[in-house]
């Protein structure tokens, strides 16, 4: 569903993503991990379409980003710091949305409700954006993502600013996404939120893979346990490549 082959990425000479590789599989939700500056944020606006890479191949649902925009039709992506329109309401905001991806008119009351339900945005609806809360508005934006159910979702640091409700929704519909058939990469640098959502992960880092496989692959290449906590085998794995 997303293929990642050779990504070079630089920004003024100084290169952002170094070779990247990575895959993604129908069912599958795949953590790109890394410290802060490790190249994620970079590596998705590749993925997305939204910054072009020096060198390399990105396919999604088997389109060239670059070449076939079609693939934007089966995309849900939430970036780092969604920029939300702040003078109109959130419901405008959300039935905007559902008509930018495609939405028929008798589906977009329907779908902006059930988005509205999951993320509980009733008591919002008739607010402006910009007297939201940051919380609220991460809330909105991760509706605003899911409302055409996607196959595939792209999220880049989707907890920030989610209260543990919020961040059990976006976990279940990982997940649902997942088992429609779908598949999720999510990027993260808070492992104790992604650690029982993911099936697989790539690390990253300066822009170099260090790591893939499964989460317990990624352990037994740090010399731990399938009990051991990912942080644990995230840590060793980064600080091996310093060394």
């Amino acid at each position: 569903m997303i293929e990642v082959a050779g990504l070079w990425k630089s920004f003024n000479g100084e290169p952002a993503v170094r070779g990247l590789n990575l895959a993604v599989g129908e069912g599958e939700i795949h953590g790109l991990l890394g410290l802060n500056g490790a190249g994620k944020t970079t590596t998705i606006k590749c993925v997305v379409g939204l910054l072009r890479p020096d060198r390399g191949e990105i396919r999604v649902a088997g389109r060239s980003v670059f070449t076939d925009s079609s693939f934007k039709d089966f995309l849900g992506y939430l970036p780092e710091n969604p920029s939300l329109p702040e003078y109109l309401t959130a419901e405008e905001f959300l039935v905007f949305s559902s008509r930018l991806k495609g939405l028929r008119d008798g589906e977009v009351g329907r779908r902006v409700s059930e988005a509205v339900e999951l993320f509980g945005l009733r008591r919002y609806l008739d607010r402006l954006i910009f007297e939201l809360s940051k919380g609220v508005r991460q809330r909105i934006a991760f509706a605003a993502a899911i409302v055409n159910t996607p196959q595939i979702l792209i999220l880049d640091e989707p907890f920030n600013g989610l209260d543990p409700e919020a961040q059990s929704v976006a976990k279940f519909l990982m997940r649902e996404t997942a088992e429609r058939g779908g598949a999720v990469l999510v990027s993260t640098h808070l492992l104790d939120s992604i650690e029982r959502v993911c099936d697989s992960a790539t690390i990253i880092h300066t822009g170099r893979e260090l790591a893939s496989g499964t989460l317990n692959e990624l352990r037994s290449l740090a010399g731990l346990s399938s009990s051991a906590p990912l942080e644990e085998a995230f840590l060793r794995i980064v600080s091996r490549s310093r060394t």
